[in-house]
């Protein structure tokens, strides 16, 4: 019996096929997402031209990490891959408004953020745009949603004529209803702080590891070497892990710290590339407490729809190898106080008391981090860092972040030192963009094994009416905005969320 050629051949392709892509049609590709939250649930009323800053948030509940380059790199696309209505120039292009910061990845069970502009169509009108994520060309399950805005028109100074009001009757008075008490007000207005100091010769708290970026052997031609200078041509020194002087920088000239991931060898190299010197320990810069070192190579943008590049930062920069991971990581050491000033979670333009009890959360947070760390898959099972510059933990966007927000800077200020504790240990400060009229226990959310008794499900009246948006646990920063604006000081928000809590003053 013959067989044609052209018939085996296509047996042996779907043979291939199969083993390659096994299970259904063609393979699961792991890819999938969970959209959490978004702002603007409400649709926006604007005028033509007019534009806001829009976000969502989707989670990664897929087994693929989504990287933010390379051939599957993940983006928030329009469906239809045209022009959108909605463009703005500060978008990647015309149809992708925002994507995975190309120096993350973000991997399962991980959030991402997606900020961008929004610009109102010229002609007014109801308006929809759909939206999809996209691992290169391929659309994820899940990471999906829908926008709408109205367009209103344009008032002219044509003249209306107004009809003549019909008299009404002057109605009796009525007596004025005494206010209820707001939620909120069930918890004491005085300002109670114990003093607890835990590092009574620090007055800027213990020192903080950033995990900034990491950069893995595919992608060193990319992203290495890290060509680092100083503002105002500060000197700084550059040291070995056990603080050996390797190179004394005078000038705070640019240097480019590059790294052999066959070699297991860092190499400094001068501004023009010639090599200065090579070590297998990992490197620390460092000089006074107000250097600021900047991260050349980096671009750290676009941030909350803004063409920013945010690759500045104080005190230390070191540049670490973490076997385990396969990963080289450039990571910001610097006091707390410090690190608070670069932490951006909510608007600049947010009520003064709100601003003060959002620091002492992310304070609290990351001396949780401190005292409990999480990021311990090394060799000796020490921490690599305290926390990561991302949501995986706390934005943080460093010393250009903190030049643009005066008003936060100052809530860091008004409250040093200040934590939030319980039955005198720190809290772990989770907090979430907006409930809807009830937080959620820690335990119930799965974000703790077990129960913790300060983070309990809570009433919450701002909520009410509203979509959830984030894992619903601690404080919702809508309703503490809300509360502050209310009248609230910060003990009084901080202290209905989070339940049984001290404010504590460590240090």
């Amino acid at each position: 019996m013959k067989i044609k050629l052209s018939k085996i051949i296509l047996t042996i392709s779907l043979l291939v096929i199969i083993l390659i892509f096994p299970g259904s049609a063609w393979a699961n590709t792991g890819y999938n997402a969970q959209r959490i939250e978004q702002s603007h649930i409400a649709i926006p009323e604007l005028i033509p031209t007019e534009t806001i800053q829009f976000w969502v948030k989707f989670k990664n509940t897929g087994n693929n990490p989504w990287p933010g380059r390379g051939s599957q790199s993940v983006s928030l696309r329009t469906v239809s891959g045209m022009k959108n209505k909605f463009f703005h120039s500060s978008w990647y292009n015309e149809y992708t408004p925002n994507r995975v910061n190309p120096v993350l990845s973000i991997f399962p069970q991980e959030q991402a953020l997606f900020r961008f502009t929004i610009s109102a169509p010229r002609q007014p009108g109801m308006y929809w745009e759909k939206f999809k994520l996209v691992a290169g060309s391929e659309t994820i399950p899940g990471g999906d949603i829908e926008i709408g805005i109205k367009v209103l028109g344009i008032e002219t100074d044509t003249p209306t004529i107004e009809p003549e009001p019909i008299p009404t009757p002057t109605p009796e008075p009525t007596p004025t209803p005494e206010p209820e008490q707001l939620y909120w007000q069930t918890i004491p207005s005085e300002i109670n702080i114990v003093n607890q100091s835990l590092w009574p010769n620090l007055a800027s708290g213990p020192e903080i590891k950033v995990g900034l970026i990491f950069v893995e052997a595919d992608e060193k031609k990319d992203y290495l070497p890290f060509k680092i200078s100083t503002l105002n041509n500060n000197l700084y020194d550059i040291t070995d892990q056990n603080n050996k002087l390797l190179i004394r920088n005078t000038a705070g000239e640019l240097m480019q710290i590059d790294y052999d991931y066959d070699l297991n060898r860092y190499l400094i190299n001068d501004s023009n590339g010639k090599r200065l010197l090579m070590t297998d320990s990992p490197l620390i810069l460092q000089g006074s407490d107000s250097i600021i070192f900047k991260i050349n190579s980096w671009q750290n943008g676009p941030f909350w729809g803004q063409n920013v590049n945010d690759n500045e930062f104080r005190n230390q920069i070191k540049i670490h190898y973490n076997p385990n991971t396969e990963r080289l990581w450039l990571i910001n050491q610097l006091p707390m106080e410090s690190y608070l000033l670069g932490v951006r979670e909510v608007s600049e333009l947010s009520p003064f008391e709100f601003l003060k009890s959002q620091t002492i959360a992310a304070r609290t947070y990351a001396l949780f981090r401190y005292l409990t760390p999480k990021y311990i898959n090394t060799p000796n099972n020490q921490p690599f860092f305290t926390v990561r510059a991302t949501q995986a933990d706390q934005v943080y966007r460093g010393y250009k972040g903190e030049q643009r927000t005066p008003q936060a800077s100052l809530a860091v200020q008004a409250t040093a030192g200040i934590v939030a504790t319980y039955q005198g240990d720190p809290i772990l400060a989770y907090y979430f963009a907006q409930s809807n009229g009830k937080t959620l226990s820690s335990y119930e959310a799965g974000m703790t094994k077990a129960p913790v008794a300060y983070l309990q499900s809570k009433i919450d009246p701002p909520g009410q009416g509203k979509n959830m948006r984030g894992h619903g646990v601690g404080l919702p920063q809508v309703s503490g905005m809300t509360a502050a604006n209310q009248g609230a000081n910060y003990s009084q928000i901080l202290k209905y969320y989070y339940s049984g809590i001290d404010l504590t003053k460590i240090y």
